[in-house]
């Protein structure tokens, strides 16, 4: 992301998408104009239609697919400008303050999904190139008139988009810029959008990571009912659970383990890595049910679509993909020489299957070390 963000000062646009970076000074101002603090932002009676809206806010990312871009908050005028903004910074605040990656990994994605879909609709080529130059090294319109952005940013991002059009092979390049053709039904616009949804994303987290790690236990105590509503919510979302059959997850490779992880905080996926999540799933023993339940958390969770894949997978029995797949399609958690996984790092290791085995087996002979092992009572003198 560029240093030095381009200047946004229309409160309108601040208002609409307060995640910005130049957003900051705004909610500032608001919280200085009106006399507020992060205390007084918790119960001030007054400032109960900030709360109202934050908790919208917060619901529609939790529970919801299909984020609402609406607003029945008027932008337009000036405390509807402050409801908006101070409504975005007390559902950032209730994140922080629950300590949950999950909850902090919905939020992101909802809030990511509204900014992609207002981005995707906006007429004004030059207001949406201001957008976009907040989040990207460089951006340009081609002579075919599609957007344009720099190899470097593409590759960056692209690997946790699902899809075989955000593959760097399947995108025209052309001295070091890539071009972001229509595809899907979308135009060249709502495809660049849905690349920014992306590093969105990522900063709504880092900066909420950050926040997490200055917050102290008293204010955290203060937002613990806010907190516990939401959370409550959250958890019934995900009631679902997975069952295990064949293999223990202690056996599973560190892919499969951070992928799984990864679903579970709402964290879109690559198709690479969800092809192979469900063809490990066929290979150990699990059902169509049980590896469905895997991805229920998705951010696109389908129902129909996730088991219309699932069933396609395990009936042309996939293959796993190796290691040198995983690791190029950015899936492989493990860097060289990792001492946290030694296993992984031994030279005959190029397949997640020969992981599984290798701790099968190890898990084998320690069983029947244990049971050949001489008892105490065996080691008592007659």
């Amino acid at each position: 992301m560029p240093l030095q963000p381009p200047a946004i000062e229309d409160p309108v646009v601040l208002a609409r998408y307060p995640f910005l970076p130049q957003a900051n000074p705004a909610i500032k101002a608001h919280m200085e104009a009106n006399e507020i603090d992060l205390e007084s932002l918790v119960d001030t009676d007054w400032l109960d239609a900030v709360r109202v809206r934050a908790r919208v806010r917060l619901v529609e990312s939790v529970v919801s697919k299909d984020i609402d871009v609406t607003t029945s908050v008027d932008i337009h005028t000036p405390y509807g400008q402050m409801v908006e903004c101070l409504s975005f910074l007390y559902a950032m605040v209730t994140v922080c303050a629950s300590f949950d990656e999950r909850l902090l990994a919905r939020w992101a994605e909802g809030e990511a999904s509204r900014a992609d879909h207002l981005w995707g609709r906006i007429e004004q080529i030059d207001s949406f190139q201001r957008l976009a130059e907040t989040y990207l090294s460089d951006i340009r319109m081609g002579e075919d008139g599609h957007w344009e952005v720099p190899v470097i940013d593409f590759i960056e991002i692209c690997p946790k988009i699902s899809g075989s059009y955000w593959r760097l092979p399947n995108r025209p390049l052309h001295n070091g810029w890539v071009t972001l053709s229509p595809a899907s039904s979308e135009n060249s616009q709502e495809r660049l959008s849905r690349l920014l949804k992306e590093r969105i994303r990522v900063q709504l987290i880092e900066e909420c990571r950050s926040r997490m790690d200055l917050m102290d236990e008293e204010f955290a105590g203060r937002m613990a009912e806010e907190v516990g509503r939401v959370v409550s919510q959250l958890q019934h979302q995900a009631s679902t659970e997975v069952s295990f059959t064949s293999t223990d997850e202690g056996d599973w490779p560190p892919c499969m383990q951070e992928i799984t992880t990864q679903l579970t905080q709402s964290v879109n996926v690559n198709h690479v890595g969800r092809v192979f999540l469900a063809s490990m799933s066929r290979v150990i023993g699990l059902t169509v049910d049980e590896a469905q339940a895997f991805f229920v958390n998705a951010p696109d969770y389908s129902a129909d679509t996730t088991r219309y894949q699932l069933t396609h997978v395990f009936e042309n029995e996939y293959t796993p993909a190796g290691c040198p797949k995983l690791q190029i399609n950015a899936c492989c958690p493990v860097s060289r020489g990792d001492v946290k996984s030694n296993l992984c790092n031994k030279e005959w290791m190029d397949h997640p299957l020969k992981y599984l085995r290798a701790r099968q087996r190890a898990k084998h002979r320690e069983e029947q070390a244990a049971a050949s092992a001489p008892t105490e009572t065996d080691q008592t003198p007659q």
